[in-house]
């Protein structure tokens, strides 16, 4: 996609033009329409007033939307969504779109607080300058794309595709496809970031030559096409405990050894997995480390951790989880896309001693009925450097296991994943992996393991 560009100017001055230029008119037509809205969402009118609101109720220009607890997706009339996430305010400043691009259309918006990601729609395409998000400390400018803002002090986000312009008193920053953002305050210009929020994993290495992307709704119907977390049925309660027989465990160990298979596993009533199979026989684990230490969690579905052998002479990174069912995602004329983020993780330890965190992961599944592309990306801190890393592979469409890998040992950052699905519908990964940079040291390798969640799972149909 060619880079767009777009010129704004300061904050303040922006503002002051806005109003010289873009005085209230008397438009009364809706501006947008609620797709869903959870917990206690409120639209506040110009006058105080507020009202609560649900699905199919009409949004109107001057009007601030609070989610307080709960979030909430707007759809305008020109296509663009709005996905609203808790304690987020969002006003609309100024709208008009008469159903025709003529350059009269405008959409000024105010994140006051929280967070949001949205699609834009038609108003800007034509006249880039009438599109405008506010918040206290910068203006975003933008026309065609995805993007997400956080702002509570500060303002953070993720443009997912297209470009935008971020700007303030002190510069502007164009930020464009899978870069993130970060402006402290209004008096210091905006910078780029490592730090993702909410940024979609990498397109499959061989999508369909064309396809038509089905609407995804939560199980109430309700449309999260731009937040797909509604679509996700809520952790369970209580542990994953038990033999799981069989049961998927994917371990890396301190000397190197990794591995994913589908085995007989036992989790004791803490959660903790005590025993599985490997290569054929039994394998026992104690002295688990705890939360305070290498991160060790289960939800019910999965369980992650990090242990050592009875023996006290092998240390084990490992996730475990229940073998799903997953034919379901697999038909003849429909594929299936995942999108995966990190729920926990263990610590990574060195092989030569050092330690390391995995800040964030990410994962794209293209479900398929006779095999699946798979792409898996990591930030993380390997002995206080930020590495980036990222792998691709498959796996067979009648299984759960798969494997990744992605760089060069020596003139890259190296990852290689060993990971299983889990639950429902695939609604869980668990994955060990080995990890080197030679920026870090050429000699040394990171080893751990992590549970990612799903949250999203779209159909496309081929044509």
């Amino acid at each position: 996609m060619p880079r767009q560009n777009f010129k704004l100017a300061g904050h303040a001055f922006l503002l002051s033009m806005i109003a010289a230029a873009y005085p209230v008119i008397g438009h009364t037509a809706p501006a947008a329409r609620v797709d869903f809205a959870v917990g206690n969402v409120k639209a506040i009118g110009p006058n105080g007033q507020s009202r609560t609101v649900a699905k199919g109720a009409q949004i109107e220009q001057g009007e601030t939307i609070s989610t307080n607890n709960g979030r909430a997706q707007l759809r305008f009339t020109d296509g663009a969504y709005v996905s609203l996430q808790p304690e987020s305010e969002f006003r609309i400043d100024q709208y008009r779109f008469d159903g025709k691009q003529d350059g009269n259309e405008k959409g000024f918006f105010s994140l006051i607080k929280g967070g949001l990601r949205t699609i834009t729609g038609l108003v800007g395409r034509t006249n880039k300058n009438n599109y405008q998000v506010t918040t206290s400390v910068a203006t975003i400018g933008i026309r065609g794309t995805e993007y997400t803002i956080q702002y509570g002090q500060s303002v953070i986000g993720t443009v997912g595709e297209g470009e935008i312009n971020v700007c303030n008193g002190a510069g502007c920053l164009s930020v464009t496809n899978g870069e993130s953002y970060y402006v402290q305050n209004d008096a210091v210009k905006p910078v780029l970031t490592n730090k993702r929020t909410d940024l979609p994993p990498p397109a499959p290495q061989n999508p369909p030559a064309s396809f038509a992307e089905a609407e995804n709704v939560n199980e109430n119907g309700e449309s999260c096409t731009l937040d797909p977390a509604s679509c996700v049925p809520p952790a369970p309660t209580g542990l994953l405990t038990g033999t799981l027989s069989p049961g998927n465990v994917a371990y890396a160990t301190q000397f190197g050894s990794q591995n994913v298979g589908t085995t007989p596993a036992t989790l004791d009533a803490n959660g903790l997995l005590v025993s599985f199979d490997r290569f054929g026989s039994p394998f026992s684990l104690s002295n688990h480390l705890p939360k305070s230490g290498n991160e060790a969690g289960n939800d019910g579905i999965i369980a992650w951790g990090y242990a050592l052998d009875s023996s006290g002479g092998e240390a084990v990174h490992y996730a475990v989880g229940t073998v799903p069912s997953i034919s379901d995602l697999n038909t003849t004329f429909t594929q299936m896309t995942g999108t995966y983020e990190l729920l926990g993780a263990t610590t990574l330890t060195g092989s030569l001693g050092s330690a390391g965190t995995l800040n964030n992961a990410f994962m794209r599944v293209d479900f398929g009925q006779a095999s699946g592309n798979i792409s898996v990306g990591m930030d993380l801190n390997l002995n206080g450097t930020s590495v980036s890393a990222s792998a691709t592979g498959n796996f067979s469409g009648s299984g759960s296991i798969f494997i990744a890998s992605g760089g060069s040992f020596l003139s890259s950052t190296y990852l290689d994943v060993s990971g299983f699905f889990a639950g429902a519908n695939a609604e869980r990964a668990g994955v060990s992996y080995t990890v080197a940079d030679p920026s870090v040291n050429s000699n040394e390798t990171f080893r751990g393991a992590a549970a990612l969640k799903q949250t999203g799972l779209t159909s496309t149909f081929a044509q």
